[in-house]
Order: structure tokens, then sequence, then C-alpha cells
């Protein structure tokens, strides 16, 4: 997509982009919509006009973010720009969707931290400290119902192991954050396809989902994290680290293996219903689907399946 100079559509993306941000600020609510759409008109800001119009359409949206309810504006600006530069300068560089997707979860990412810092820093907000005392909060109320309808009241080492495990959800915070930033960015970037395709003709797409093919150094990454996390000290900083690298690669794993479900049932001639089943069962046994996905995607990755099957 060429440089395009000033022109309509430049004040046109710059307004787009402040009525979102006015729409965050007025109805809250709206924020889980709309965090989808923000990144958007910095994208095609990105795609059609030069570093130097680009810089001066962001440091228009950064100035309004601090002038306009600065408390919700400053953090959307955060994950927008930052998602919105990473997805622009990609496309506009024509890399492969799946390195786009990538790119927008590193964007998305790091806007969440700088989202993180600014609550902790600037606002004064101790977010571990929130979570556990709504926590406590919680099982005190919890508690409280179960005397109430007479069922056999919880003795404190049951509260206290049901308050470590709840505890426990913020070690996993790092990993949990890769997981919304994944979907936030996968989300983005199919938008603006959309969009690209329909105001210029093009045929932007991701590819077929069983064509996804991670390297092997995620397989050895999994397996190492797990091994060394057996030799870490409990509670200790590695072991957070271990957790959630492990963590990550897990969710990798379970990506590559659903794709071979896909890719057998694409190579066999078999019915759409297989791969349809198994996204159900992930989505609603959990514990179950998640587990035999990520060991077929072990099972994919070591041995190289999908070769396997397509010979």
């Amino acid at each position: 997509m060429k440089e395009n100079s000033i022109n309509k559509n430049y004040f046109f993306y710059i307004i787009m982009y402040i009525m979102l941000l006015l729409i965050c600020g007025l109805i809250p609510l709206m924020q889980m919509i709309l965090i989808f759409l923000l990144p958007i008109p910095v994208v095609l800001l990105v795609l059609q006009y030069n570093r130097n119009l680009l810089s001066l359409s962001i440091g228009v949206i950064i100035i309004f973010s601090i002038i306009v309810f600065p408390v919700l504006s400053i953090p959307n600006s955060m994950i927008a720009v930052l998602s919105g530069l990473l997805i622009g300068f990609s496309m506009k560089k024509q890399q492969h969707p799946y390195e786009t997707w990538s790119k927008g979860t590193m964007g998305y990412l790091l806007g969440l931290v700088g989202v993180y810092v600014f609550i902790e820093a600037a606002l004064g907000i101790s977010i571990k400290d929130s979570f556990t005392n709504a926590m406590d909060d919680s099982i005190q109320m919890t508690e409280q119902i179960i005397q109430m309808i007479g069922i056999p009241q919880l003795s404190a080492d049951d509260l206290n192991l049901i308050r470590e495990q709840m505890l426990a959800f913020l070690q996993l915070l790092p990993v949990v954050m890769v997981a919304i930033s994944m979907v936030l960015a996968i989300i983005t970037q199919w938008l603006c396809y959309k969009w690209v395709n329909k105001t210029n003709e093009e045929k932007l797409s991701f590819p077929p989902f069983r064509e996804f093919q991670l390297p092997k150094l995620i397989l050895w990454i999994y397996f190492l994290t797990l091994i060394f996390s057996l030799f870490s000290a409990e509670n200790g900083i590695s072991q957070m680290i271990l957790v959630n690298v492990s963590n990550l690669a897990g969710i990798l794993l379970i990506l590559q293996g659903l794709s071979f479900i896909f890719h057998y049932s694409y190579v066999k001639n078999k019915s759409k219903a297989l791969p349809v089943m198994s996204i159900i069962i992930v989505i609603f046994f959990p514990v179950m689907g998640l587990y035999l996905a990520r060991i077929l995607g072990i099972i994919d990755l070591g041995f190289e399946l999908k070769k396997r099957v397509s010979e």
C-alpha cells in the first residue's frame, strides 16, 4: 500500500480514534468491545502515511488522551497505539499473517504491562492487594452463605487451602496476559484485514489453521522448563518464571494439536464435525480437552505427524 500525503482520510482516522476513545470514557462498559477497534485507526495510519505524518497523528492521540479522561484514556491509548503500530508495520512490510499476529500479541502485551505499571505507579493502586482483599471478602461471604443454608462449616485448613489456590493465580498473571494479548491481537488483525480488503480491494487473509506449525524449539522449551521446575525453589522467582514459560509453551502446543486435527480432517477428507467437536471439547471440557490437545501437539511436533499423514 503506497504512502499518501495529507487528505481527508488522514483526519477521518484521527477523528475515528478520538470518537472511540470518547465512547470508552463515557461508557466504560463498552471497553470490552472497543479494545478490539481502537488499534484499527492506528494501523490504517501506519499503512497509508509516512513516518512524519504518522508521528504527528500519534502525538495528537497522546495529547488528547492526557487531556480527556486521562485515567481511562491513557491506559486505552497505551494498548491501542503499541498494538496498532506493531500490527500496522508488519502488514506494511507484507509479513506472514502469523508473524503479524505475534507482533500484535507483543504490542498488546507491552500495552497491558504499561497499564499495570500506570495503575501501580501513577494511580497508587496495588493490584495484588486489591485482588487479595477481594478474595478475602469473597471467602468470608462464601462462609456466611454456607452457614445460612446449613451446610457443615468449612475448617480453617479448608479455607486456607482455597485462599492459597486463589493466590496462585497471581503467579500465572504473566501467562494470562500473554493469552489475552494473543486473542486480542488476532481479532484486531482480522478486523484490519476486513477493512483493508473492502476499501482497497486486496485479499489479505489468514492461512488455513491446519497449516499452523510451531518450531521444534517450543517443544524443547516446554520440556526443559518442566524439568528445571522440579529443582527450583518453591514460591521463588525462578519457579514463577518457569511455571509461566511452561504454561505459555503449553498453550502453543494446544494450538499445534488442534491444527493437526484440522490437517488430518482435510487430508483424509473426513467430516468437518471432527475439528468442530475437538473445539467444543476444549471449550466445554477444558480439563480433559486441553490435556489431550497438548499431548497431540507434542506428538505432532516431535514426530512430524502432519508430514506423515500427508504422505
